[in-house]
């Protein structure tokens, strides 16, 4: 099994998040809610469920609060990146 296809430890996770956060801001990737100052509340989330692609390379991950990393489970991506819909926490749509 490669370090890509291992589940990271909690450094590793740390590390991921961080990295994540500095690449896409430190709010969830779903309903745009913001992290704390140490990444309180988010999730490593699976952009790509991880039943489709067995990996935990930073690429195929976002950061997710933990309602909408439920919610998600093992939703392809493409069924929720609609631009005319905009999501709150658990990924309820929202009215735009």
């Amino acid at each position: 099994m490669s370090a890509a296809e291992a589940k990271p430890g909690s450094k590793r996770r740390r590390l991921l998040k961080s990295r994540l956060a500095e690449r896409d801001g430190a709010v969830c990737f779903w309903c745009r809610t913001p992290f704390g100052p140490a990444l309180e509340g988010a999730t490593l989330d699976h952009l790509v469920p991880r039943s489709q692609v067995h990996t935990w390379a930073q690429a195929a991950l976002v950061l997710a609060c933990a309602p909408c990393n439920e919610a998600k489970a093992d939703t392809p991506p493409a069924l929720l990146l609609r631009p005319a819909l905009a999501y709150g926490p658990g990924l309820v749509p929202l009215a735009v």
